[in-house]
């Protein structure tokens, strides 16, 4: 503090002066700087929240994109399963008969007295038409009947055999075949 009495009166005021509005740029740089430096490591955070949130969204879209693929491929896929394996409506039981005609000369096999019935199914958009065929013939070439059915390109399904008449010992059988065959109803 010499140097300050070292000065004159009017050189120590403006001295004074300069001292004080220095320490008050200070203060206001300091204040200013923690102010900036807390807004800062707000918006930072901000930032952080709109980059997790936009992350999340854009999760959520391809999670969207995927499903709508995989409705789309589902829809295609119904789309080939009505073609391939379900009859048209227009076709129907005539189409399901060739059909049946055509497993049967693949099996070999000749049958007569075929019973048809219809009945609808999933709220009248589907109909199931069921066939019994009457067996009665070797063992043999019933399970090439069987094959022949399982194999055909075609939804005719087996849902029941019935067995009259195992004839042990000469390999002879009586049985009843329930076969299902869909069409769809549009």
């Amino acid at each position: 503090m010499d140097l300050v009495n070292l000065l004159d009166e009017r050189e120590q005021k403006t001295v004074k002066i300069l001292a004080t509005i220095f320490g008050c740029v200070f203060i206001a740089l300091l204040i200013f700087g923690v102010r900036a430096r807390l807004d800062a490591g707000r918006m930072a955070s901000r930032r952080a929240g709109f980059e997790a949130s936009w992350t999340a969204a854009d999760r959520s879209r391809n999670a969207a994109v995927r499903e709508w693929e995989r409705w789309s491929q589902a829809k295609t896929d119904i789309r080939n399963l009505r073609g391939a394996w379900f009859y048209d409506q227009a076709k129907g039981v005539p189409a399901m008969r060739l059909d049946l005609q055509k497993v049967l000369e693949a099996a070999g096999i000749t049958i007569t007295g075929i019973e048809y019935t219809a009945m609808d199914l999933v709220k009248d958009r589907l109909r199931r038409v069921s066939f019994v065929l009457p067996w009665s013939g070797s063992y043999p070439a019933f399970r090439r009947l069987l094959e022949t059915i399982e194999s055909h390109p075609r939804a005719l399904f087996i849902s029941k055999i019935d067995f009259r008449d195992i004839g042990l010992g000469s390999g002879f059988l009586e049985a009843g075949i329930a076969l299902e065959g869909y069409y769809v109803h549009e």
